[in-house]
């Protein structure tokens, strides 16, 4: 849960121009974690009892510095923003007025929320007070318009009133597993056995760790640089190549009592496919994927988008698991990774057709694009008032 919650708090805190890198870097972190397992299951592989109690007494510390470190983080300022409308008059957001496009501009905000956005805006933008009332308002501007006609508690059924954020989105996560990730690494041993590596199995999963954390700093670096769309392009063509050079080299793969084996030349080949294959992931669908599904969805529906998004994600990754064992057996592996390559051919059609690039841009541009409407700007002047003078 909270790894799928970080890229939408971090989206809705973190200004446009940096917003690719800071939720991009939520991705290095974890695969920076990745890193350091594999690292720590090296180290602590020769010790039989300890090792694995040592693993874990280590992730819990990190644990409890996270769990201290959020206690001093204010909520998302436009979160804060939303609730404060929300909690003023929950009716007005359902009102005839409101579903006519016509909202009240002078309805007033709970006051207690609104000083607490503009306090946690303070704290994330360090701004003057001036600056920090611009935004406030822009914010204050369009949670209203995000929630006309929406419930005080919109549910999953609610991003269905936003088709195309919500395409793109299950769209993307979905693609992310179809496309061979889970499969890919199951074969990662083998794939080093045969390449002779056998007796360095741990050694090996640093190698993939440390390729997998080159390429997602990488992303995190240069996704405001180069964009959310270039970079999806960029990997999901080098995932293309990888299941090809995978699909090839495993059709000439041997089992024998229960061993695969595969010939020396191709081998080499398959452990450069495995790189290929982890960096362009890494390099696309990994990160990109959910700094996309942060950013499309409008504000009021944030939350149960995101949780939509989830679902969709984890049931393809459930469907592909479940569906692992009969592919193998029906296709072998090799029409195993041509399929995933077909995958990854419609997946490539499908960014390039649909998925729109929301590099430098204001979530606020970036909903009103999604909603079809015109980016919004400069915003009107939006009433503070005690709720109770409503």
């Amino acid at each position: 849960f909270c790894m799928h919650a970080a890229p939408v708090y971090i989206a809705e805190i973190a200004p446009a121009k940096v917003r690719g890198t800071f939720v991009s870097a939520k991705e290095m972190v974890i695969v920076l974690g990745i890193f350091l397992g594999f690292a720590a299951g090296a180290i602590f592989a020769p010790m039989e009892q300890a090792g694995w109690r040592w693993m874990v007494i280590i992730a819990a510390v990190f644990a409890c510095l996270v769990e201290v470190g959020i206690t001093f983080i204010p909520n998302s300022p436009r979160w804060l923003v939303l609730r404060s409308l929300r909690t003023s008059s929950p009716l007005v957001l359902r009102s005839p007025v409101f579903d006519q496009g016509t909202q009240d501009r002078n309805h007033p905000v709970d006051e207690a929320l609104a000083s607490e956005a503009k306090e946690a805006l303070a704290f994330f933008r360090g701004a003057t007070a001036a600056e920090i009332e611009e935004e406030f308002n822009v914010m204050l501007s369009d949670a209203r318009d995000s929630s006309a006609g929406a419930s005080a508690a919109p549910g999953c059924l609610e991003t269905l009133r936003y088709p195309k954020p919500l395409i793109i989105g299950c769209g993307l996560v979905f693609f992310q597993q179809v496309t061979g990730q889970p499969s890919v690494l199951i074969f990662a041993t083998d794939i080093f056995k045969s390449a002779g590596f056998a007796g360095a199995a741990a050694l090996s999963s640093v190698g993939v760790g440390l390729v997998k954390l080159l390429a997602t700093s990488f992303t995190a670096f240069k996704v405001d640089q180069y964009g959310r769309r270039q970079l999806l392009l960029w990997g999901i063509a080098g995932m293309i190549l990888a299941l090809a050079m995978l699909g090839t080299a495993f059709s000439f793969r041997h089992v024998e009592n229960g061993e695969v084996s595969i010939p020396r030349g191709c081998a080499i080949v398959t452990v450069l496919a495995l790189m290929i294959y982890v960096s362009a992931y890494q390099v696309g669908f990994g990160p990109i994927s959910w700094l996309m599904i942060s950013e499309i969805f409008p504000l009021g529906v944030r939350g149960s988008a995101l949780s939509t998004a989830a679902m969709v994600n984890f049931g393809s990754n459930i469907l592909m698991t479940l569906c692992q064992t009969a592919l193998m057996d029906a296709l072998t592996p090799a029409g195993a990774f041509f399929l995933y390559m077909a995958f990854a051919v419609i997946s490539i059609v499908f960014v390039a057709a649909v998925v729109p690039e929301t590099k430098g841009k204001t979530l606020e541009q970036i909903e009103a694009e999604m909603t079809r409407g015109k980016a919004r700007g400069p915003y009107p002047e939006a009433s503070l008032a005690p709720c109770s003078s409503a």
